[in-house]
């Protein structure tokens, strides 16, 4: 599920609004079927309307229609606009129904992960994104790497991902759920020079403990 923004330079057109970047025209709401793209249920919004806003009705009736569709397993994903969390024990009690949520790094949840001992975390292994089926090409030059430190731009580097992961009950929540949190380790260069590494932390929650 996502909200999507679309432009338009119609000025007269009923329901359109400005989005918080700039956007003039409309914010729909869409849910889609995630093997095949097809859409589930859509709703068209004012573009300064929240992503979130009516997600919950819409996926109460996306379960009710992929159940009647006799779907065996129903799995729910969104970014941290969709971790609604006072709809989550509702969803939770379909048998057939696993969610999987971005969360919003808050101070208490990064604190929390901080505070998790060091055994807790794993190296994350990544799948590679594709398979080389004939020859390796020669990669050409990133004109755009040497631009940026010609200019001096901060450029982040990814240097190591791991993995580890809590129960959590949120607020709204009467149940206790999986978070899974991944630490990133990033290195920064000014240009040539090295600026202090940073630490990042992306949090998701789950029913799937699988």
């Amino acid at each position: 599920m996502d909200g999507s923004l679309v432009g338009t330079d119609g000025e007269c057109k009923a329901g359109m609004d400005i989005a918080y970047d700039g956007t003039w025209g409309y914010h729909p709401l869409i849910l889609t079927l995630a093997e095949t793209g097809e859409v589930l249920r859509l709703v068209n919004r004012s573009g300064n309307r929240p992503s979130h806003e009516g997600a919950a009705e819409q996926v109460d009736q996306a379960i009710w229609l992929c159940i009647r569709g006799q779907f065996e397993l129903i799995v729910l994903r969104g970014d941290t606009d969709f971790s609604q969390t006072e709809h989550l024990d509702r969803w939770d009690a379909h048998a057939n129904v696993r969610f999987v949520f971005g969360y919003d790094a808050m101070l208490n949840m990064i604190q929390i992960a901080k505070n998790l001992p060091e055994s807790a975390w794993k190296l994350l292994q990544r799948p590679a994104r594709y398979t080389v089926k004939t020859k390796r090409r020669q990669r050409p030059d990133r004109v755009k790497d040497r631009i940026v430190r010609e200019r001096k731009f901060d450029v982040p580097r990814l240097q190591s991902e791991e993995v580890a992961e809590f129960d959590y009950r949120p607020t709204a929540c009467k149940k206790t759920y999986r978070m899974v949190v991944i630490r990133k380790h990033i290195s920064k260069k000014k240009g040539e020079r090295v600026l202090w590494p940073e630490t990042r932390y992306f949090f998701y929650i789950t029913n799937d403990r699988e």
